[in-house]
């Protein structure tokens, strides 16, 4: 008989200058449909006065609120942790300043070594192809990684840069824990609209030989 397990959940990446709606959409994508995570990305002065109010507003829908690569930054707004490269030295410094508690994600492209050797170091995810725009090739290898990860480790693990529901449906069923849609989502005027229905394709518990 089949196990249920877990499903597969929304991973939401804000751009490094949020539109100046981003409050309210992001407001009504949280309302729509389950968000696992909010990463704001790198790139731009911190806005610290944003910052709070993202915080605010993730923490009161039970999301993760993470910050790219600055955990500084995270420290300081009571992020809930920070998504960085797969270097292990990074990773290293970055858990000793936010302790065992901090969500520690990686992105590690197409490099099975490198999730392999951060998620044995201790990182909460692994995070598979952060091109923007990925070509038929790099979604056929994307497909590949979290259909192999998921197979063998039980460090959960995200696609990123997932456009589509039929992609987000795709990926779910060959066991990724997490889809990572491209900040520039936020970009369109129905993008709470689009996130949710991206949502509604993974509401359906996977199931498990």
């Amino acid at each position: 008989m089949a196990e249920t397990t877990a499903r597969c959940r929304l991973y939401l990446v804000l751009p490094a200058s949020p539109p100046a709606a981003i409050e309210r959409s992001l407001a009504e994508a949280l309302n729509a449909t389950d968000v696992a995570c909010v990463l704001l990305s790198a790139g731009a002065e911190a806005d610290p006065a944003l910052d709070a109010r993202l915080r605010e507003l993730t923490a009161a829908r039970d999301a993760a609120f993470l910050i790219e690569n600055d955990a500084a930054r995270a420290e300081r707004v009571g992020a809930d942790g920070v998504h960085i490269p797969a270097d292990a030295a990074l990773y290293g410094q970055t858990r000793e300043h936010l302790g065992q508690r901090a969500i520690i994600g990686v992105g590690c492209n197409e490099s099975r070594h490198d999730a392999m050797l951060l998620a044995e170091l201790g990182a909460d995810y692994v995070a598979f192809c952060s091109t923007p725009a990925l070509s038929g090739r790099e979604r056929e290898e994307r497909a590949g990684l979290i259909a192999w990860w998921s197979e063998i480790f039980v460090v959960p693990c995200v696609a990123w840069n997932v456009e589509t529901q039929e992609e987000a449906a795709e990926l779910a069923g060959l066991g990724a824990d997490f889809v990572a849609l491209p900040p520039d989502i936020w970009l369109a005027e129905d993008a709470p609209a689009q996130i949710a229905g991206i949502g509604a394709c993974l509401r359906k518990p996977r199931s498990a030989a």
